[in-house]
């Protein structure tokens, strides 16, 4: 497998665990983390497989470094690449939002012609609504570390899983 770069944005070190956590199931992969506070469109385009994570703030907000993020996102040349999203979220304290970044991330670089990897099933999760959510699965892994961190272990071994099947 090609090498992988994970982009993460972490305000209280949450996100920047589950990166770190989502690297190890990789064993025999070259991955890379960055954190975008210090990433540059340069680091994002030598990667043809790309795991992007951030998280939710309140209703539908993207975490502060992530949202300063977006325009790197938005002119890097991303055609052809191999893109999967995770997004920490809190399900019981905001269930009418819960994982919305995975959602706008999404929505952000729709047309950009990444292809887009790492779909999840909502079953098991317990939530209201979610931006997150493009047919009847997330766009992307979407993580509680709050009130859902007994489950975490397992989903990121299902996600990575499927990205082992998808990435390039």
């Amino acid at each position: 497998m090609k090498p992988i770069g994970i982009f993460y944005g972490s305000t209280t070190g949450k996100t920047e665990i589950i990166a770190k956590k989502i690297k190890n199931q990789f064993t025999d992969t070259q991955i890379d983390i960055y954190n975008v506070r210090f990433a540059s469109e340069k680091d994002l385009e030598k990667y043809d497989n790309i795991i992007l994570g951030t998280s939710t703030w309140g209703k539908a907000e993207l975490q502060k470094d992530f949202k300063d993020f977006l325009s790197i996102l938005k002119k890097a040349n991303l055609r052809g690449k191999k893109i999967a999203i995770f997004g920490v979220g809190d399900s019981s304290k905001y269930p009418v939002s819960f994982a919305d970044s995975i959602g706008i991330v999404f929505e952000v670089l729709e047309g950009k012609g990444a292809i887009f990897v790492g779909e999840f099933s909502v079953k098991g999760y317990h939530f209201e609504s979610s931006l997150s959510i493009f047919g009847d699965k997330f766009a992307g892994l979407p993580i509680d570390e709050d009130s859902e961190c007994d489950l975490n272990k397992e989903r990121i071994s299902m996600w990575t899983d499927l990205l082992k099947l998808s990435l390039n």
